[in-house]
């Protein structure tokens, strides 16, 4: 496989929504058309194609729904009397947006309507949990996320019917810090992003088994890199029809990370390192964290990952 210029290799999506946290900032880069680029500054973490052209973005205290063409705000939501700081934000299939944040005496989800209002018997607070970052839907309804709590690193499942119950609990020889993203990819098998530990895992909740470890700490160098791969921290991702794994390698909480590592990795079903992004080509980028690649999506629909990969939802 050949490398470009930049030291990645020369395959890879062309259109990137790339989420900064280091510079507080959502890009998006068009790489085969630089003028169509554009960037939004403001806090935020999670992202999804809602239609009508827009990406969703949550931000602590809502969420901003920008117009993809432009980066412009086409709407955006504060939510009143949150328990706590919004982490992420879905919307659903009713128009409604499902929200999952952090309170100062647990994880809360809540399910609120257009004007933000929450939606009655869909508000959930689970105390003596902490830690959590993405909320996501699966593909019976519910929803997965993550927690950590004093050691303890757990995904779990909420439903607005029964709770919240713990599908798996990592063990403590597996590493893990911080978890970030838990999406559903087949009947009892769930991906896990492990923010510090740098690392994907498959997880059989029926066998309570870790089936496949993806990249981690300890990952060999890809050849023609022109500085250290830096595997640092494993957070938002996007899995494809053909089971390769996009993901944002995070390199902490600074405006200067630039040069730090490679922060989009491509790895195939089997775990192998197939493309890297240089996000040094894009110097007003920092510290990457979450991301969409809209090659072959249309953003005229709304989309979400019930089974792994994104779809259009009806």
């Amino acid at each position: 496989m050949s490398v470009d210029s930049s030291g990645a290799m020369s395959r890879g999506p062309r259109k990137l929504l790339v989420n900064d946290e280091g510079k507080s900032t959502l890009h998006f880069f068009d790489r085969d058309d630089p003028r169509r680029n554009w960037s939004h500054q403001g806090p935020g973490r999670d992202l999804q194609l809602i239609g009508q052209q827009r990406v969703l973005r949550s931000h602590p205290q809502g969420y901003v729904e920008l117009d993809l063409a432009s980066g412009a705000v086409a709407a955006q939501l504060t939510i009143a009397d949150l328990p706590g700081g919004v982490e992420s934000a879905r919307r659903l299939a009713n128009g409604h947006t499902a929200i999952l944040g952090n309170a100062g005496s647990g994880v809360f989800a809540w399910e609120v309507d257009r004007q933000g209002h929450p939606v009655s018997g869909r508000q959930q607070l689970v105390a003596g949990i902490e830690k959590t970052r993405m909320l996501r839907l699966t593909g019976e309804g519910t929803f997965l996320f993550c927690s950590e709590t004093n050691g303890q690193r757990v995904i779990h499942e909420l439903s607005w019917e029964r709770g919240v119950t713990s599908l798996f609990d990592v063990p403590p020889e597996v590493p893990a810090d911080s978890m970030v993203k838990a999406v559903r990819v087949a009947t009892n098998v769930i991906t896990v992003s492990t923010g510090y530990a740098a690392s994907l895992l498959r997880v059989d909740t029926a066998r309570k088994n870790i089936v496949q470890t993806i990249g981690g700490k300890r990952q060999p160098e890809p050849p023609g890199g022109q500085r250290p791969l830096s595997p640092f921290f494993f957070s938002g991702y996007q899995m494809f029809e053909n089971g390769d794994y996009l993901i944002a390698n995070w390199q902490g909480h600074s405006p200067e990370r630039n040069g730090q590592g490679y922060q989009l990795l491509l790895y195939n079903a089997a775990g192998a390192l197939v493309w890297w992004f240089d996000q040094t080509a894009y110097p007003m980028t920092s510290s990457l964290n979450n991301i969409i690649a809209l090659d072959g999506l249309d953003p005229a629909l709304l989309h979400d990952e019930p089974n792994g990969v994104l779809i259009p939802m009806a």
